[in-house]
């Protein structure tokens, strides 16, 4: 063969190697997921520790505090997120499109107001300093709060941080009380500080979430059920191995091994089942809560008008929870 046909098939060669690289999908990047400090979405960072995810399809990353959390969810710099409720309507309120995909927890004392000790009843914080958590979470308690107490919000003086700052707040005498949650809360408690408030006062009202956009979950719902089954696994890896489990996720939170079982005992951890019930069916069980939680929002003005929440359920997935 004369040099001009070798270089023909050399031409021919390449462009059928550049075409079938061409036809190749590339592949996806991994699900980030964005989280921060907080006992009932622990489980994740566990299953992480414990080589659960595949990291070239999970990426799991914390945040210092959780208005970053919902800052990252809303401009999609995370795929997913662990937010509460109260965030979740106040994103769909603003136009976000999401699928809440699990329900990692239902705070039940988990999320308190901590006061000094010359604060005996509700009604002596009047007049008092409030530091609140930056989020919808430390407005939707505060309102709780004051209502339950028979307060107006103009007989507090509140100030909204993030809640990794709280304990400095309080070491530097800028508040008499603070609307917070573990961890901060268990350090505030070291510091002499006493719950007089917290979320089982009000039952059934702070839930925590997994939330997907819409998109990603159209896009990639094995990978996402996926996740959701690691979670489980990392759920019954606290029961069968309950010292090790303690271990990780108090080293994480930055507190003592001893205070596992007291910062556990503030959350609620729904089973696969309880999550088909609250998220399955034709009339999935969360829109009930949800319903209550979005008139005592629009009621305190934390949202314009009531949210209809069953557009961010899909009810097939549900079935994810069963397996």
């Amino acid at each position: 063969m004369n040099n001009l046909g070798r270089i023909y098939r050399f031409f021919i060669a390449l462009f059928a190697f550049s075409l079938l690289l061409s036809c190749s999908e590339p592949p996806q990047a991994p699900l980030r997921i964005a989280s921060s400090p907080w006992p009932g979405y622990e489980p994740l960072f566990l299953a992480r520790e414990l080589g659960y995810f595949d990291e070239e399809k999970v990426s799991l990353f914390e945040l210092p505090s959780s208005d970053i959390t919902l800052a990252s969810f809303r401009n999609h710099s995370s795929d997913l997120a662990t937010l509460t409720m109260d965030e979740t309507l106040d994103l769909l309120h603003g136009g976000t499109k999401l699928k809440i995909v699990l329900i990692m927890d239902i705070s039940h004392g988990g999320d308190a107001v901590m006061a000094v000790p010359e604060i005996k009843e509700l009604q002596d914080l009047k007049g008092k300093r409030i530091s609140i958590m930056n989020i919808p979470l430390g407005m939707y308690m505060l309102n709780r709060l004051l209502t339950t107490a028979g307060l107006e919000p103009e007989d507090v003086d509140v100030f909204p941080m993030a809640e990794s700052k709280q304990v400095q707040f309080y070491k530097q005498g800028k508040a008499d009380a603070f609307i917070t949650f573990d961890p901060i809360k268990t350090r505030l408690a070291d510091e002499g500080l006493q719950v007089i408030f917290d979320s089982s006062d009000i039952p059934n009202e702070i839930f925590d979430l997994l939330v997907v956009h819409d998109d990603v979950f159209n896009e990639r719902r094995e990978e996402i059920c996926s996740v959701v089954n690691q979670w489980y696994k990392a759920l019954e890896y606290i029961k069968s191995d309950k010292e090790d489990a303690a271990r990780i996720i108090t080293r994480r939170l930055n507190v003592d091994v001893s205070e596992f079982d007291n910062i556990m005992s503030g959350i609620i951890l729904p089973t696969g089942d309880d999550n088909a019930r609250l998220l399955g069916g034709t009339t999935p069980g969360l829109l009930k809560p949800v319903k209550l939680l979005s008139e005592i929002m629009v009621a305190g003005n934390q949202l314009s008008k009531h949210v209809d929440a069953s557009s961010a359920i899909d009810s097939n997935f549900a079935t994810c929870h069963k397996k």
